[in-house]
C-alpha cells in the first residue's frame, strides 16, 4: 500500500503530462489482432519515467485455435501469484477448438513509457480490467479423459468479465505490449512491439472437472502509430 500512495503522490506532483492516442495491428499464424488506446502519462520528478492510465479496446480474430482450460486452480494446482513459476497439470487441461473466434474487449489499462532519448523510447502496458462481447460459438470439445458422458461440441461465448490476477490467475481477454517507439517529429511516432493476449470464453454448460472457462494465448509481432497531445 505504501508504494501504491508513493506512486500516486509521484503522479499528483508531476508538472509534465501528455496524452497519447495510438493504434495498432499484429497478426500471426490464423489470428490476427487490432488494438486502439488512449492514455495521459505523467512525468515521474527529473526522470526520463512515465506513468500513464487509460482505456484500450482490442479486436481479435482467430480461426481454427485450440483453447485450453483456463482457471488456475485445474491448470497449476493452486491458486495466487506463486502459480507463474509452477508446472502445468497436463492431466487436468482439455482443448475447446473453436472454427472461428472473435471477441472485442474494452479495457483499462496501465502505462510505463521511458524517454531514452529525444528519438527513442520503450514501453509496455497492460489491461487491467474490464468486458468482452463476441458471438456465440460452437467449439468440438476435446477431453483428457475416454468418459463418453461428455460432449463432442459444446457452445461458448466470450468471458464478459476481465480482471488481471496475475498469469494464469486472470480471467477474461487482456492485452499486453512491450514495445519500442521511435520519434517521427510532429508528436508522431511509430511503435513496433510483442504483443502477448489473453483470449477467452465460457461454455454456456461446465464440462470436465466442472470447468467453462477455456483460453488461448497469443505472442505476436506488432506495428502501431502513436500521436500525442
Amino acid at each position: 500500500m505504501k508504494y501504491l500512495a508513493l506512486v500516486i503522490f509521484l503522479i499528483a506532483s508531476s508538472s509534465h503530462a501528455f496524452d497519447r492516442l495510438s493504434v495498432a495491428t499484429a497478426a500471426g499464424t490464423r489470428e490476427q489482432q487490432l488494438s486502439l488506446d488512449y492514455s495521459r502519462f505523467w512525468k515521474i520528478g527529473g526522470t526520463r519515467l512515465y506513468l500513464g492510465a487509460g482505456l484500450r479496446g482490442t479486436s481479435q480474430w482467430s480461426s481454427g485455435q485450440n483453447f485450453q482450460t483456463a482457471p488456475a486452480l485445474l491448470t497449476k494446482g493452486q491458486e495466487g501469484p506463486q502459480t507463474i513459476f509452477l508446472s502445468d497439470k497436463k492431466k487436468n487441461i482439455d482443448d475447446l477448438r473453436l472454427n472461428s473466434a472473435q471477441v472485442t474487449s474494452i479495457n483499462t489499462v496501465f502505462q510505463i513509457f521511458y524517454d531514452w532519448t529525444d528519438t527513442w523510447g520503450i514501453g509496455t502496458n497492460i489491461d487491467v480490467f474490464g468486458g468482452s462481447f463476441g458471438k456465440k460459438q460452437k467449439a468440438r470439445y476435446n477431453p483428457k479423459s475416454d468418459d463418453a458422458s461428455f460432449p463432442e461440441t459444446a457452445s461458448a461465448r466470450p468471458t464478459p468479465v476481465n480482471l488481471l490476477l496475475i498469469s494464469e490467475n486472470d480471467r477474461g481477454s487482456l492485452n499486453s505490449e512491450f514495445y519500442v517507439r521511435r520519434n517521427l517529429g510532429n508528436n508522431w511516432g511509430l511503435k513496433l512491439a510483442a504483443n502477448f493476449a489473453f483470449t477467452e470464453f465460457t461454455t454456456t454448460r461446465r464440462l470436465r472437472k466442472d470447468n467453462d472457462r477455456f483460453r488461448h494465448k497469443s505472442l505476436l509481432p506488432s506495428i502501431g502509430l502513436t500521436r500525442d497531445f
